[in-house]
């Protein structure tokens, strides 16, 4: 009996050590402390349901439901996609490029005008029964022939510009909508017209194109991406 107190004693400093572990765990492990009022942290939760439990999980920080990568709550944004669009076109690089295009169809234009207006003065006051008469028409006939070439060229070329640079600024958007998603960790974005928008048309099929574009009937402000989007252009809001 000798040794008993010794033995106590030892129990007790084995007792103390472990309760001043367990209310000491909760300081030690800060980073991972939830507010006494959330549950978890869960591997995963049942929801019960008439067809059976439904498992959901944390799915890539995500509220995930079943094994498909598509089985899972996404993040929605949406973007006024026109607004930006007209407002990147009409910026100095773009505008620029346009302005160089008209340029040079107006001189082109202009060396036709000349050539027209020097076979004026040359076959302008021949009549019908001028032997020159018909040498003056055909040269006519051959300039007007050759501009509706390049005028059909011209008009093709413009539309190829145009295409372009709708193009060129809808890879500017997407890229900063890119930038935005990763940011805000949004993952769908849709492009909309805002419901409340006035129509701008005058016809029946402007008017159904317009009702068409709304792709929300009704919808948060909160997914409203535009205005970031914009920033990140350094675009102005107006």
């Amino acid at each position: 009996m000798r040794n008993a107190p010794r033995l106590v004693a030892s129990a007790a400093i084995v007792a103390g050590m472990f309760l001043s572990a367990q209310f000491a765990a909760p300081r030690m492990a800060d980073a991972r402390a939830t507010p006494a009022s959330d549950l978890g942290p869960a591997q995963a939760v049942l929801l019960e349901g008439k067809d059976g439990a439904m498992k959901l999980v944390n799915s890539g920080g995500r509220p995930g439901w079943g094994d498909e990568a598509t089985a899972k709550a996404w993040s929605v944004g949406a973007v006024h996609v026109d607004k930006i669009l007209k407002k990147l076109l009409d910026n100095k690089s773009y505008t620029e490029e346009r302005a160089r295009f008209d340029e040079e169809g107006k001189k082109q234009g202009e060396e036709f005008q000349k050539e027209m207006e020097s076979l004026k003065s040359q076959y302008g006051n021949k009549g019908k029964d001028d032997p020159d008469f018909p040498k003056g028409q055909a040269a006519v006939q051959a300039l007007f022939e050759r501009y509706q070439k390049w005028n059909g060229g011209m008009q093709a070329a413009q539309g190829k510009l145009m295409a372009d640079q709708v193009e060129k600024a809808y890879r500017e958007l997407t890229t900063a909508v890119d930038v935005v998603c990763d940011r805000r960790k949004v993952d769908l974005v849709y492009r909309f017209i805002p419901a409340s928008l006035p129509f701008e048309s005058q016809d029946l099929g402007n008017a159904m194109i317009q009702v068409q574009s709304r792709t929300f009937l009704h919808a948060p402000e909160a997914i409203d991406l535009t205005a970031e989007v914009m920033k990140e252009l350094n675009l102005s809001a107006d």
